[in-house]
């Protein structure tokens, strides 16, 4: 037996006992070892767009890495970065955003450093669920109670007066808000997100805006909480979706500047800086970034309503219609599996990768997540295998 293959006799922290990652990258990976076995697989698992990035972010980082800036960047962003970045809300909103406002870091991590830099273990989190994986991982590892509050499918999955009061009688150190939402696709109203962040600053409750999927809405308005400016709250969003870059992994979070100073020391805590030549990328793709987000938005739009169409046309599944972005939350309660069960088997028998609905909070085995981002082709055959899946199945129970 080599010394690889033996078990560790050390105990790990309570922190790395708590790590529990995201479930859809568990069967991304199941799915390529499928791949690597000659079968081919239908991947709707994950928000990994295929679509190709603006050719300026593409050029401007190859070109950056021949100019050889493969050095350290600044721990808070590049400074040319945060300073589109600042203007291009300066203009939207009308608030005075300048660079100091801003940091760089890839979205995901923020989420883990807001929580870290505003939260201690014990401490209570609301969601608004379902709720993105990352969030649930994050408070696990940091050792928070999570406090759930069901958004219902009956009215598509939107944030009401109702649920904001019941998240902050919870008496939360912290509210994530996510809109437009990832798994449901649902854009929250004004009145309710502005309701939200008036009522988080009077009682002294931190508030997290996950914008990622903002300016992908196609269904409703948008409104940033970007507009309404307050000491506790931090506005987040990503490069990955707008400019179908994820592997980039460079995102921005909008915050009062003594939040900003933190997230940049986070940041040289963990990762010491991002690389200079994918925000080089990005920069250059801020002066394209209208146009060819207003390509995505509308593919987003055609691809996600066929398949909405399909799915609630097929008998047996369920599915709201998404108001932005590129994922479909769908209710697999009258299929006869849990979700668990039913990816198992649509990825063992159709090769086709879903995530189970379980990832977005524990009340939600009877959902799946479908992705719409990939090849168009692709996407509409995933969606047939799912249907035909469910359709085979009929109606027996089986837990996971």
């Amino acid at each position: 037996m080599t010394h690889a293959s033996l078990p560790t006799t050390l105990p790990f922290s309570l922190r790395g006992q708590h790590l529990v990652g995201q479930e859809m990258f568990k069967v991304m990976e199941r799915a390529q070892k499928l791949e690597r076995q000659g079968k081919q697989v239908y991947h709707l698992e994950l928000g990994n767009p295929r679509m190709a990035p603006p050719p300026d972010i593409v050029d401007a980082t190859i070109e950056a890495i021949r100019a050889k800036h493969v050095g350290y960047a600044p721990m808070g962003g590049l400074l040319e970065l945060r300073e589109a970045v600042a203007d291009r809300y300066r203009h939207r909103t009308g608030h005075e955003y300048e660079a100091r406002h801003v940091a760089i870091s890839p979205a995901n991590l923020l989420i883990s450093q807001f929580l870290d830099l505003t939260c201690n273990p014990g401490n209570r989190l609301a969601l608004f669920t379902p709720a993105f994986p990352s969030y649930w991982a994050a408070a696990s590892h940091i050792g928070l109670d999570v406090i759930a509050v069901p958004l219902t499918a009956e009215n598509g999955f939107h944030l009401g007066e109702a649920q904001i009061d019941e998240a902050i009688a919870a008496r939360p150190k912290a509210v994530i808000v996510n809109s437009a939402n990832n798994p449901t696709g649902a854009v929250y109203t004004r009145p309710m997100l502005e309701l939200l962040a008036r009522r988080c600053e009077e009682e002294r409750i931190w508030l997290l805006s996950d914008e990622t999927y903002g300016e992908l809405s196609f269904g409703w308005p948008f409104f940033s909480l970007a507009s309404c400016p307050t000491p506790q709250a931090v506005v987040l969003s990503s490069f990955s979706k707008l400019f179908s870059i994820p592997g980039y992994r460079t995102g921005y979070a909008l915050a009062h500047p003594d939040v900003i100073n933190k997230l940049a020391l986070s940041t040289s805590t963990l990762i010491s800086c991002l690389p200079l030549f994918t925000q080089l990328g990005c920069l250059a793709g801020m002066s394209v970034m209208e146009p060819y987000v207003e390509k995505v938005r509308s593919h987003c739009n055609r691809v996600t309503a066929a398949c909405a169409e399909a799915i609630n046309r097929s008998g047996l599944l369920r599915c709201a219609a998404p108001e932005s972005g590129f994922y479909l939350f769908v209710d697999i309660s009258a299929v006869g599996l849990e979700d668990m069960a039913f990816c198992r088997r649509l990825l063992d028998s159709h090769q086709t990768a879903v995530t189970p609905g379980r990832s977005f909070g524990p009340a939600w085995d009877t959902a799946i997540r479908i992705a719409t981002c990939g090849q168009e082709a692709d996407v509409m055959e995933g969606v047939r295998r799912v249907i035909a899946l469910s359709q085979e199945l009929g109606g027996i129970r089986v837990a996971a």
